[in-house]
Order: C-alpha cells, then structure tokens, then sequence
C-alpha cells in the first residue's frame, strides 16, 4: 500500500511538472521603425505576427509590439537583436549595411526586373546564404525571412518632372548612408544628400532636399507629398523588408514554438508584400488627384538613360565590397533560376 500511495504521489508530482513546463509563456518583444498609423503595412504586418503566434501557440508566446521606432532607428534595433535585449526586429537593409556591407547587393539599381522574379528569390538560396554569412559573422542574429516591404524606389522631386537621367543633374537627393546608394545618385549626376530619416521632411521644407529615393506609398504616408509633386516611375530598387531574431533566444525556445515563429514571421511577410500592393495603389491616386502631383512614366529610351547605372554599380560593388564578385555572382544565378521558374510555372498554365 505504501508502494503504491508512493508510486500515485510521484506520478501525481510529474503530471504538476509537466503541466507547468507545457503553460509556461515565453514573452517576444517585436519593434520596427516603420509607421505606427493602424493601416500602415507595418501595423498590419505586427499585428497579424501577435495573432498568429499567440493563437498557434495557445498562449505560450505573448507578443509586445513596440513600433515607430519607439525603441530606436532600424540598426538600433539590429544592435538589440545582437546583444540579446529584443527578440525580433523589422527592418530593410540599412539596417544591416553597418556590420554587412554585402547585403547591399540587394539594393544594385535595376537589378530586378520585376516583382515575380524579385519575390521568387526571396525565397531562395540568395537569401539562405545572406542568413548563414549574418549569423557566422556575429554568432547572434539569425535572418527569418525576407519579402517586399513597400514596393519600388522612385525619384520624387519637387522641383521639375525628372524624366532622363541627365535630369537628375545637381538636384539633391536623400540618400541613407549607404555607399551604393550614394555612388548610384552621384552616377546618375545628382548631388546624394544622405539624411536621417527624421530630418526628411524638414529638409524638403527647407529646400536642403529637393528629392527622393521612395516609393510611393512612403511618400504619402509620411507626408512627402505636401512638397514632392513630381514622381518618376523608374523602378530602381526593390524595397526589402527584413525579420531577424536574437539566435540563442530562438534555439534556446522549445522546438514546436520555434517553428511557429519561423512560420509566422515568414506568413506575416507575405500579408505585408501583399497589403502593400494595395497601399501603392491608394497612394497613387493620393498623389495624382489629392496632391495634384504627376508620376511620370519613363519610355524606353528614357528608362535607358536610368538603367546605364546598373553595370557601373556592379562594377562598383566588386571593387569595394569584400567578396563582391562573389555576391554578385550569386544574385545573378537566383535572378536567372527565377524568371526559368516564372516562365515554365507560366508555359505550364498556357500550354
């Protein structure tokens, strides 16, 4: 009789353990430096993250949401995700730049023909190697997925219709501090002007600016049309959106919530590639009949005289990038591998 009271008190003790161990929750701090407006695509994009790894999780992931860059600038954030302090951040790829400089090969002008080819690759080898380069050179940040994050950079000028290349000449343009970006302006005969981006909308005020490299939804959202009447629909870089997580917190979380965080993250992503979509196309009409702007749309000889600095910053890219050929070997083969998949997925349909 002892045995068995003994043998019921120990099960009795494993079921309470187990019990424990399977409602014990694991807090995830989420924070972007994107808008906190409730129908911006990265309010939406966060809150689709809270529902889907709570829900799925049945509670044992609770998501704290810090956006607008409450808890600092995109590297900022990157940083935290570094030391450890913030499990997951949201941003593009100037966040990176600082300690990988070879993420900007992503940014190389007129690189990506498209957005099916663009989208096709985010889901390659290119990105797969991007995240094991990121994490063997800091052992701490682990990239979780990568999608578009709002649509296609433009120039937006506000004070004549770029509608050449040699249009650009001595208009000053925002750049961030990336050095591509800069090179590509200057090709271009513009004057780079980098600025932080809280500094945007008082330099065009001001006139320190006199131009944009956006897309059309930022312009709108942020308030750049009140002096950017002029878009030039070149299409010269794709907007990536990046998800990175601390790695020793996601390794360290229990297999199954693993999984459900690479899912949702990767999910929410999608809804934000998509939503955006949608986003560009209020924002154009916001532009043309609110704002009484003008997108332009380049001819083929026009969109030529933009697309000559595509080979200059591969060039560039190789020279002064650690492994740049290497890079842009890489991007080159995900880019040719796509549109293969786009067409035969297309002749699959139509045939």
């Amino acid at each position: 009789m002892k045995t068995l009271l003994t043998l019921i008190s120990t099960l009795f003790i494993i079921l309470i353990f187990s019990n424990s161990l399977f409602a014990k929750t694991f807090t995830v701090k989420y924070a972007h430096a994107g808008s906190a407006d409730p129908s911006s695509n990265y309010t939406v994009g966060a809150n689709f993250l809270k529902y889907y790894l709570e829900s799925n999780s049945q509670g044992r992931l609770k998501v704290e949401i810090y956006p607008g860059g409450t808890l600092g600038n995109m590297r900022t954030l990157i940083e935290m995700v570094q030391m450890g302090t913030l499990e997951l951040a949201h941003s593009t790829t100037s966040g990176y730049g600082w300690f990988f400089p070879q993420i900007q090969v992503l940014g190389i002008p007129y690189l990506f023909p498209n957005d099916q080819v663009a989208e096709h690759v985010a889901k390659g080898e290119l990105i797969s190697d991007i995240r094991k380069a990121i994490l063997k050179k800091t052992k701490s940040i682990r990239l979780v997925g990568a999608a578009n994050q709002a649509r296609w950079r433009c120039f937006f000028t506000t004070k004549k219709q770029i509608k050449t290349a040699s249009d650009l000449k001595g208009v000053k343009i925002r750049t961030i501090p990336a050095p591509l970006q800069i090179e590509m302006v200057k090709y271009l005969g513009g004057n780079p002007t980098p600025t932080p981006w809280p500094e945007v909308y008082t330099s065009l005020a001001s006139g320190v600016l006199e131009g944009l490299k956006l897309a059309v939804s930022d312009i709108v959202t942020y308030k750049m049309d009140e002096f950017t009447k002029y878009g030039t629909w070149d299409n010269h870089a794709y907007l990536w959106g990046l998800v990175s997580a601390n790695n020793d917190w996601l390794l360290n979380l229990p297999k199954d919530l693993q999984q459900i965080i690479v899912d949702g993250v990767q999910k929410m992503l999608i809804v934000q590639q998509e939503y955006t979509k949608h986003l560009e196309v209020l924002a154009v009409q916001s532009f043309v009949e609110k704002s009484k702007g003008t997108l332009y749309m380049p001819s083929t000889d026009e969109q030529a005289t933009f697309v000559a600095a595509k080979e200059p910053m591969i060039q560039w890219f190789k020279e002064n990038i650690d492994d740049g050929p290497m890079w842009i070997d890489k991007v080159n083969q995900s880019i040719s591998k796509a549109e293969k998949d786009i067409e035969n997925q297309r002749n699959d349909v139509l045939n």
